[in-house]
């Protein structure tokens, strides 16, 4: 079992050989071997197991090391580094996916077993650790085939993602490359059609070379299935050499109008322009009533953010809430009289000329 390292971080400063520390040779550097986990420095390890297998120079350690077992810590805690190697060891034994098993929880109930078995080996006492190791041992030898079978299928995946990481960055490449070519290509058919333009204009040829622009749309096209520009209209020719205002008096037959912008609408209302604001009273602000001028100055009342307006506001929609409204006309319509009645009520209520014979 590895000896517990110094908090402060003191003690795998030190080489235990020969007494080196990090602090008078920063350029020192520090190994350990995974039998036991003690660190020293690499040239206490190369003097000392160079030779052959030697036992452990730290006091009370009997492990024999050997010299290909030494490698440097990437964890600044070894405890830490033993952890990881531990997990590892595991999970090289334990690895079994999802699909091995019938239901969820039974794959639940075999991670739980797993980490039990990984907590038992990394911080209980030497013999629940003796017996876990005994039970990796056996789950080992039980279940061979299928960590073989599992070891090949995992290494068959990552030959597969390393396979098409490659093929991807292959086929980068190859883009890239292909786009220098293209572009090296296009300068050079523009230098060439440049040098064809000057020729012609010292032999005083009226014809000039054909446009770089058409040759780089040539490319391209022929690339991407882009056809090449039509020749010039005549007549489009012809309107080009008019003025605006000619332009502007031609129209042609059997096009269609284009869309107008639509106007810009408002803010959005989301009540649909219904007015909320009381018909049948006038609310003004600073409304006093003794019963609340105890709580208006109430801090209690106040600190919250608590508004008395919106009270007396609250206070008055309620009061209102129930004028223009007839109860007995209500009962009337809703025990059967039908809206066709409801209806004659209502005309004979606007009608100032009939009279109720009653």
């Amino acid at each position: 079992m590895a000896r517990p390292l110094d908090p402060l971080g003191f003690e795998d400063e030190m080489c235990p050989v020969c007494k080196s520390r990090k602090y008078l040779n920063p350029d020192i550097v520090f190994v350990f071997n995974p039998e036991c986990y003690h660190s020293m420095c690499l040239n206490c390890a190369n003097r000392l197991f160079n030779d052959g297998p030697n036992q452990c120079p730290h006091a009370g350690c009997n492990k024999t090391l050997r010299r290909k077992g030494f490698r440097s810590a990437f964890f600044g805690d070894l405890s830490v580094e033993r952890e990881v190697d531990i997990r590892r060891r595991v999970a090289a034994v334990f690895n079994q996916k999802e699909d091995d098993f019938e239901t969820l929880q039974d794959y639940n109930n075999y991670l739980q077993m797993v980490e039990d078995l990984t907590f038992e080996l990394v911080n209980w006492s030497d013999e629940k650790r003796r017996q876990a190791e005994a039970q990796l041992a056996a789950w080992e030898a039980e279940h061979r085939q299928d960590i073989e079978r599992n070891k090949k299928a995992g290494r068959e995946a990552d030959e597969m993602s390393r396979k098409r990481l490659a093929a991807e960055r292959d086929a980068a490449r190859q883009r890239r490359i292909e786009a220098i070519k293209e572009a090296e290509e296009e300068k050079r058919e523009r230098v060439r059609s440049r040098e064809m333009e000057l020729d012609n204009l010292a032999k005083g040829i009226t014809t000039a070379a054909e446009p770089a622009t058409k040759v780089q749309l040539k490319r391209r096209g022929q690339r991407g299935g882009i056809t090449e520009p039509a020749a010039p209209n005549p007549a489009a020719a012809a309107v080009a050499g008019m003025g605006a205002s000619e332009v502007e008096r031609l129209s042609i037959r059997g096009l269609k109008e284009k869309p107008k912008a639509p106007a810009p609408q408002g803010p959005y209302d989301p009540f649909g322009g219904m007015d909320f604001a009381p018909s049948r009273y006038k609310l003004h602000g600073g409304l006093a009533h003794p019963l609340m001028e105890k709580y208006r100055l109430d801090r209690q009342h106040v600190a919250g953010g608590y508004s008395f307006d919106d009270f007396a506001a609250r206070a008055l929609y309620e009061a209102f809430a129930g004028l223009g409204v007839f109860v007995e006309d209500e009962k009337e319509v809703g025990n059967g009289n039908g809206l066709s009645q409801a209806g004659e009520m209502v005309a004979a209520a606007d009608d100032p000329d009939r009279m109720d014979l009653d």
